[in-house]
């Protein structure tokens, strides 16, 4: 009989045929499984030289709002700004016995209240802020304080505060340093305070004459060329990282990524994003605090150059956005000469858009997600014209009469931004009142003719 049989040549060939196969399918499984590692915002790898200058504590960029002195039936604006404040504070008292007055002895909150200062703290969203200017033994039981008030009652100091649900708490005040507490009550006669109540129950205040304040000038003197942006992301995002690449050069815009994370360099607005797009979703013990995020913003590229803020430009705390579709947003807001700054130009990076005036750290709560900012440097402040702003009776009528006033829930001083895309890389400082109406910042006097742009739709 005769036998069939294959030949050797073909054998050979099924059998890589298999092989090659099986290697597919295994590849496949393990790609499809794979979540790339990424470094957390508490374990960055600091392989790059960091400067020191441009690092901040979180309670150096935790600043409050507002300070106000309150005599008899008038309030007034402090002589002593907020963080001069919180120094003295730190320096001379340590707080006990604080605690929440019942129900049936709540007086109104500034009951009794002669001669006291008063602290509008930053958004309700971060209950520490009074533990870092307070020390003692004391807890707030997971509340959030809104505003404290520091008074004299027989002799003695007290405090009070009133949290995000309307509770108010006292305590005692002990004299245990050499600070110098008559410094507290300091005021400036010359400006009168309007308090303001908002339909969410916050408070602020605002100045009755609206002041007359300088328009300003400066040239942008921070390094725009592409290569030296670069080479800066690539020692700040991806340090000793033998995998990172360029992206898609252009005339503009940069880009680099190792696969997991991009950063992107826009030279026409001078600002940069870098986002972390690891689909890895370890969940952490715990949150993510704003001490971390200020480590964060400290290892990754810092915060306002010694030249910059000697002229009166800083970043400080501003928000914290609930979060939207599991990120959340923590603004740092670009503040001149004590005055918040704000932006309304349509700027993108990559169809994205980018809001001059705020640096954004956004986090899912196991990882920080993305940084945004602008790298505005300035050597000199120029004074160019002064403006003289409307009086407070004048800004909360067009508001009322247009209204507007119900979806608002702050009024503010300050300024904004220009930034001149041309060669001689310089923005305008423009003071006006600005008002938080529905979630964004636009002018009083403009309302829909003026659009904060958000900084970006956040990652899909």
């Amino acid at each position: 009989m005769k036998r069939f049989t294959i030949a050797k040549p073909e054998l050979w060939k099924s059998f890589i045929l298999l092989t090659l196969i099986v290697t597919s399918i295994v590849q496949t499984i393990i790609l499809w499984d794979y979540h790339p590692t990424y470094q957390a915002v508490q374990s960055e790898t600091q392989l790059t030289t960091v400067d020191e200058s441009l690092q901040r504590r979180a309670n150096q960029v935790i600043i409050p709002t507002q300070a106000v002195v309150h005599d008899n039936n008038a309030v007034f604006a402090s002589k002593n700004t907020p963080k001069q404040l919180m120094r003295v504070i730190r320096d001379s008292f340590e707080a006990s016995e604080f605690k929440p007055l019942a129900v049936k002895n709540v007086p109104s909150f500034y009951t009794d209240i002669n001669e006291g200062l008063e602290l509008i703290l930053p958004e309700a969203y971060y209950a520490d802020t009074l533990s870092y200017m307070l020390p003692g033994t004391y807890s707030l039981s997971g509340k959030i304080p809104q505003r404290i008030l520091i008074y004299m009652d027989d002799s003695a100091f007290n405090i009070r505060a009133i949290m995000s649900d309307q509770s108010i708490w006292e305590g005692k005040l002990t004299k245990v340093g050499n600070g110098d507490v008559n410094s507290l009550f300091l005021k400036n006669s010359s400006r009168t305070m309007k308090r303001v109540t908002y339909t969410d129950e916050r408070v602020n205040y605002i100045p009755v004459v609206g002041p007359e304040m300088n328009e300003l000038f400066a040239y942008d003197v921070s390094s725009i060329q592409i290569d030296t942006r670069l080479d800066w992301m690539r020692d700040t995002f991806f340090p000793g990282d033998p995998n990172v690449q360029e992206v898609d050069p252009a005339s503009s815009v940069g880009a680099l990524t190792n696969g997991v994370s991009v950063a992107e360099y826009d030279a026409k607005l001078n600002a940069s994003r870098y986002r972390n797009l690891s689909r890895n979703s370890t969940e952490r013990e715990t949150a993510i605090g704003l001490d971390s995020i200020v480590e964060f913003v400290n290892f990754h590229g810092g915060w306002v150059d010694e030249a910059s803020e000697n002229q009166g430009l800083s970043l400080r705390f501003d928000a914290i956005t609930p979060a939207n579709k599991g990120f959340e947003t923590t603004v740092f807001r670009f503040h001149v000469k004590g005055y918040p700054v704000f932006s309304q130009r349509e700027a993108f990076i990559n169809n994205d858009a980018i809001d001059l005036s705020t640096l954004r750290v956004e986090n899912d709560g196991a990882q920080v997600r993305s940084i945004t900012r602008n790298h505005l440097e300035i050597d000199r402040l120029i004074t160019v014209g002064t403006t003289q702003l409307a009086d407070a009776d004048e800004v909360l009528g067009t508001l009322i009469n247009s209204g507007r006033f119900e979806n608002v829930t702050e009024i503010r001083i300050g300024y904004e931004i220009e930034y001149n895309e041309d060669t001689s890389r310089y923005v305008t400082f423009s003071p006006n009142w600005f008002v938080r109406e529905a979630g964004r910042w636009v002018p009083y006097n403009q309302g829909d003719d003026w659009t904060e742009r958000m900084m970006y739709r956040g990652l899909e």
